[in-house]
């Protein structure tokens, strides 16, 4: 793999040096500044890169809905807030490879033409904000266009992942979703046309152009934060459509037969099963099982309690949800509230109950939050009715 990022131990910033030393910067960025930004998209495109924030929408299929549109001003924005819990490849990135991530947004700014660059991250990530800072200064040295990338650290929330509610804060509204349309695309930062990519996204940019086209659809590198209880926690890089037990065998455990339950995408995507660890980690396989794929990968051992571990997610959206839905705000309470009456006891009645109350809550808010919440505790729920965890 061109990339890799391993375990915590690993705490070597790259520098400019470094990076340029073995390629950065003079092949990809210096391809991709000599092509029509039509080209680039067409390379992205037949790349099958998608977005690595969680939802997994194609990205040049994002970017060609921004560029449709005839305006003076369009805006990239990249968002590094990285606030699923239990995910940190993101804050890894941007700490140890900070100049990937730089590339990687030169060109993604080139491929839609964006006058305008906002840089959000979390305000805690002193670490990721000090490693950049350190190689925006090296690029600007160097003579390379950084300086339109404004680096804009904010107290972060839960919602502000979702890309509404992010261009809200960096406009200095509350940071809640709006309804759609408009979408960001045509109407986002200030009414201009606005692309919102995440950190892993365009820092995969530099492999598509280095390596090529053919050899990214073959590779496909993705990364992925493992926690939870394993012996070697940390950030992986695999290839997209490794089979889950693959990667639980080199995180080190615990044994399979004693884990309950991975989470494949954080507290956002319902758990898999052992007889599901076979599962490749792509967006397609996870769907037909009813969940998906996401940066962080949460492995439950048998010695925790699958209720207790719901339970805390069911609190997690009470406590994070922003207010602007009244059901969002009554659902997440009331989800939270009945999973807590459950106390790890098997109650027919009550578990029905929670069943009832998951379903009413699908698909309802301005944005996926409360459906999130609502699918997570609807599959604890239905695994207890069937006496498949107890």
């Amino acid at each position: 793999m061109p990339f890799i990022i391993a375990e915590p131990s690993n705490d070597h910033r790259e520098s400019y040096s470094e990076y340029v030393g073995r390629g950065g910067y003079r092949t990809a960025w210096a391809k991709v500044r000599a092509m029509e930004a039509t080209a680039v998209r067409t390379a992205v495109l037949s790349a099958g890169l998608r977005g690595r924030g969680g939802a997994g929408f194609p990205t040049a299929k994002k970017w060609e809905l921004a560029t449709a549109v005839e305006a003076s001003r369009r805006v990239l924005i990249i968002n590094g807030a990285e606030g699923e819990p239990g995910s940190f490849k993101d804050r890894t990135l941007m700490t140890l490879a900070p100049h990937r991530v730089l590339e990687g947004i030169l060109i993604a700014a080139h491929a839609i033409q964006a006058t305008d660059i906002l840089f959000y991250i979390n305000d805690q990530f002193g670490d990721s904000i000090s490693s950049l800072e350190h190689a925006l200064r090296e690029a600007e040295q160097d003579g390379l266009p950084v300086s339109m990338i404004k680096l804009l650290p904010e107290t972060h929330t839960y919602i502000a992942g979702e890309e509404t509610a992010l261009i809200n804060a960096l406009m200095g509204l509350p940071a809640q979703p709006w309804h759609k349309p408009p979408y960001p695309t045509t109407q986002g930062y200030q009414g201009h046309p606005t692309i919102v990519n995440n950190a892993e996204t365009v820092a995969v940019l530099p492999i598509i152009f280095e390596k090529g086209v053919t050899w990214f659809v073959r590779n496909q590198p993705m990364l992925f934060s493992v926690s939870g209880d394993v012996k070697r926690p940390g950030v992986y890089e695999m290839p997209l459509g490794t089979p889950l037990r693959q990667l639980l065998d080199i995180t080190g455990g615990p044994s399979q037969n004693s884990i309950q339950a991975v989470l494949p995408g954080g507290f956002s995507m319902p758990w898999l099963k052992p007889e599901q660890f076979d599962t490749p980690l792509d967006y397609e396989s996870l769907r037909l099982l009813g969940t998906g794929l996401g940066g962080s990968i949460i492995v439950i051992g048998d010695e925790r309690s699958l209720y207790d571990q719901t339970r805390q997610i069911a609190n997690f959206f009470a406590q994070e949800t922003c207010g602007k839905c009244p059901l969002c705000v009554r659902g997440t309470r009331t989800l939270a509230q009945q999973m807590a009456e459950l106390a790890n006891t098997f109650n027919p009645e009550a578990v029905g109950t929670l069943v009832q109350s998951a379903k009413k809550f699908r698909h309802k808010g301005i944005c996926s939050f409360l459906d999130t919440a609502a699918h997570m505790v609807e599959e604890y729920a239905v695994a207890l009715n069937t006496r498949t965890v107890l």
